[in-house]
């Protein structure tokens, strides 16, 4: 994969994945203040339900995808050895890309459904913290013991769950999926305007999903590189105030006790 292919994908369009995301809590968070009268909290079993299911499909989507990629990597190498023809060699790979473009719209789709969710559930948990409602939990679970699993912890499983849910699929793997998606549809010959519409559509999703993740990643780098600045500010202050300590033992200023027991703390 070039990294032109990439860099296509990633300037094509606008960027509106973490956009349509914050639309979504924001709608998720209007539609919980419009019924706060009459069904405030919202039904954690209905939350449940959502996550448990869009968790078992999510799981089960990127095993498929994994799967897929083993097999396009086995059939290159049947090519290669000359077990199979070309001919033989492009009409599997032909089925495989369009189970690969259906896999992979269903996982991208999936993981942000699962991103609204873990959003919802913490929504919901911060509810049941302000209104005391986590006190009472705790209390309640103190008297019925472990067995007892009020909303508030209820919540605090789901956003857990999710969260493990989305690390099965990290960014590298995500990147490494969409390369090899589109190194499958590179270069092929005529195809008919529907699978081509297919294509695109498969494409624009990638493209979508990559933006995303240039963003996080953005996002990620800046706060690492405000840590490494912070400590090196905290480093250098530390350098000085150890030369002041040092100056002032070396002028009577204090004693050789005082001298060890700041250094050790500065150390």
């Amino acid at each position: 994969m070039t990294s032109t292919m990439l860099d296509f994908i990633f300037n094509r369009g606008k960027k509106r994945g973490s956009r349509y995301l914050q639309k979504q809590i924001t709608e998720y968070r209007q539609t919980a203040q419009e019924k706060q009268s009459s069904t405030w909290p919202l039904s954690v079993k209905q939350l449940e339900n959502e996550v448990n299911e869009s968790i078992k499909d999510f799981q089960s989507v990127v095993k498929e995808i994994k799967n897929m990629l083993l097999s396009l990597d086995e059939l290159a190498r049947m090519l290669r050895s000359g077990e199979i023809s070309e001919s033989i060699y492009n009409v599997l790979l032909e089925e495989l890309s369009e189970n690969l473009s259906a896999s992979i719209e269903k996982a991208f789709s999936l993981r942000e459904k699962l991103e609204v969710l873990k959003a919802k559930s913490k929504i919901e948990w911060a509810r049941e913290k302000i209104t005391g409602r986590a006190a009472e939990a705790r209390e309640m679970q103190k008297y019925y013991g472990e067995s007892y699993l009020a909303p508030y912890y209820r919540l605090q499983d789901l956003i857990s769950r999710t969260e493990e849910a989305l690390s099965t699929l990290n960014f590298e793997e995500e990147i490494s999926i969409i390369e090899q998606y589109l190194s499958t549809i590179k270069g092929k010959g005529k195809i008919s305007s529907e699978k081509l519409k297919k294509i695109e559509e498969t494409k624009k999703i990638c493209q979508q999903r990559l933006n995303i993740i240039s963003e996080k990643w953005s996002s990620i780098r800046r706060d690492k590189i405000s840590q490494l600045m912070d400590l090196d500010i905290k480093s250098s202050q530390i350098k000085d105030d150890m030369k002041e300590v040092e100056v002032r033992f070396s002028i009577g200023e204090i004693d050789r006790k005082t001298y060890d027991e700041k250094m050790a703390i500065l150390q």
